[in-house]
C-alpha cells in the first residue's frame, strides 16, 4: 500500500493555499466594506451640514436678505474651511441655484467641466443620494441631500456637495486591509496548525480502514479463484501463473494501470462461473459431448451474473464474460471480433490458452515450452489477436522459465503478492 506521508504533505498544501485564498478573499471584503464605509460617512456629512445650515437657510428661506444670505453662506464656507467639501452648492424648492463655492484649485473652470463630466446632475428625489468617481488619480464623491423643514415638513431646498477622499483615508484603508489579511492569515495559520494533527489522526485511521477493506476485496478474490481453480484442478497455481503472466504481457503492450488492476481481477475471478457448471461435466476425464460443451459455455455468463452487482469487481467483467472469445469472432459467447473483444479478454485469452497448455492437467501432461509456442502461434489471427501475440513472444520464453523455476506455490504467491502492491495502492 502506498505510504500515507505523500498525502498527508497534500493535504497539508491544500489546507494552506486555502487559507491563503481564504485570507485574500477576507481582504478583499473587508476592502470593500471600508470603501462602502466611504459613501457612508459622506453621506452622514452631507446631512449633518445640510442641517447645520438648515437653520440659516430656513432664516434665508422665510426672509430673503442679504444679511440672511451672508450668514447662511459664512456656515457654508466654515465647512469648506475644514476641508470637508470641494465644492458646495446650495438650491432653493424651486432648484434655483443660490450659493456655489470651491476651494483652491476647485475653483478651475477645467475642474468643473471635469466634475460636470464625471457627475451628472442628480434628479431631486427628496431622498439621499451620492455618486463616486475618480478624478486626477483622486476620489471624489458628490452627495445630494434635502433641506427640510422641520416643523412643516416639507422640503425648501437641496444641498449639493463634492467630497473629496484624501489620501489619509486612502492610507487608512489600505492599512486596515493590510492588517486584516495579516491577521487573516495568523487566525487561518493557527487554526491550521491546530486542526491539522486531527485531521491527519483521522485521515490515518481512514487510510488504514481502506488498507484493510482493501485487503479484504482482494484476499476475497483470491480465496474464490482458488476455491473454483481447486475443485477444476485442484491447484492454485493456475490462478497465480495466468495472472503474472497477465500483468506482464499487459505491462509489454502498454496497458494502462486501471486496466491491468481489471485483469488481475478478471484473472481470479475468470473461470467463477464454473461454480454452477455440475462435477459430472466440470470434471469429466474424457472429451465433452456437444450438448455437455454447451453447459460448459455457460461458465462465461454465470459468472458474469455471479459478480455484476459487486461495484469493485465490475472492470473485472470483460475477463470473465470474453476470455473465450476468438478473434475471428468463432468464441463465445457472443461471436465477438477483433477490437471488439476487450483488450483484457483478447491478452487472457493468449495467457489461459498458453497457462493450460503447458500445465499438468488430470487428462493430459505439460507440452513443453517450443511445442506450445507452435501451437498459440497456430491460433495467429483465428484465435487470438496478432498484436498481443507479437507482445507474447517476445517475453514468453523468459517469463515462463523464470516461472516455472520457482521451486513452491509460495514463492510463485510472493511474486505475484509485487504485482498486485504496486497496482492496488491508496
Amino acid at each position: 500500500m502506498t505510504d500515507g506521508k505523500n498525502i498527508n504533505k497534500t493535504v497539508f498544501g491544500k489546507m494552506v493555499i486555502g487559507g491563503i485564498a481564504i485570507s485574500l478573499l477576507t481582504g478583499m471584503i473587508v476592502f470593500l466594506i471600508e470603501y462602502t464605509s466611504i459613501d457612508d460617512h459622506v453621506a452622514k456629512l452631507a446631512v449633518e451640514e445640510s442641517n447645520k445650515c438648515s437653520k440659516y437657510y430656513r432664516d434665508y428661506f422665510y426672509n430673503h436678505s442679504d444679511a440672511s444670505l451672508s450668514i447662511l453662506k459664512q456656515a457654508l464656507r466654515t465647512s469648506l474651511d475644514q476641508n470637508l467639501f470641494v465644492l458646495m452648492e446650495v438650491y432653493d424648492n424651486n432648484l434655483n441655484k443660490i450659493f456655489s463655492e470651491s476651494v483652491n484649485n476647485s475653483n478651475s473652470d477645467q475642474f468643473k467641466k471635469n466634475l460636470n463630466r464625471k457627475f451628472p446632475d442628480f434628479i431631486m428625489t427628496g431622498k439621499i443620494a451620492f455618486k463616486k468617481a475618480s478624478l486626477n488619480d483622486k476620489i471624489y464623491i458628490k452627495v445630494m441631500s434635502p433641506i427640510r423643514d422641520k416643523i412643516k415638513k416639507k422640503i425648501i431646498g437641496h444641498f449639493e456637495a463634492v467630497y473629496h477622499v484624501s489620501d489619509r483615508q486612502l492610507d487608512r484603508i489600505r492599512n486596515q486591509i493590510l492588517l486584516s489579511v495579516i491577521e487573516s492569515m495568523i487566525i487561518v495559520l493557527l487554526t491550521t496548525l491546530l486542526l491539522y494533527p486531527l485531521i491527519l489522526q483521522l485521515h490515518r485511521k481512514l487510510f488504514l480502514r481502506s488498507c484493510d477493506l482493501l485487503d479484504s476485496n482482494i484476499n476475497t478474490i483470491r480465496s474464490l479463484g482458488n476455491a473454483i481453480a481447486k475443485r477444476d484442478s485442484d491447484t492454485n497455481l493456475h490462478n497465480y501463473r495466468v495472472t503474472v503472466y497477465s500483468v506482464c504481457l499487459a505491462e509489454e503492450s502498454g496497458l494502462s494501470a486501471s486496466h491491468i488492476k481489471a485483469l488481475i481481477k478478471g484473472a481470479f475471478l475468470h473461470d467463477i462461473g464454473k461454480i454452477g457448471i455440475s462435477d459430472n461435466i466440470l470434471l469429466k476425464p474424457g472429451k465433452l459431448t456437444t450438448e455437455e460443451f454447451e453447459i460448459m459455455k455457460q461458465h462465461v455468463v454465470l459468472g458474469e451474473e455471479i459478480i455484476k452487482n459487486n461495484k469493485w469487481l465490475k472492470d473485472a467483467t470483460d475477463v470473465v464474460l470474453y476470455h473465450h472469445e476468438k478473434f475471428d469472432g468463432s468464441g463465445y459467447p457472443y461471436g465477438l471480433q477483433g477490437e471488439n473483444i476487450p483488450s483484457t479478454a483478447r491478452i487472457f485469452a493468449i495467457i489461459d490458452v498458453f497457462d493450460a497448455l503447458t500445465s499438468n492437467r488430470p487428462y493430459k501432461r505439460a507440452f513443453s515450452f517450443k511445442k506450445a509456442m507452435t501451437i498459440i502461434k497456430e491460433g495467429k489471427g483465428s484465435h487470438f489477436d496478432p498484436h498481443f501475440l507479437e507482445k507474447f513472444e517476445q517475453i514468453a520464453e523468459k517469463l515462463h522459465r523464470d516461472i516455472i523455476n520457482l521451486e513452491s506455490e509460495q514463492e510463485l504467491f510472493e511474486l505475484l503478492e509485487i504485482y498486485i502492491n504496486k497496482y492496488f495502492t491508496l
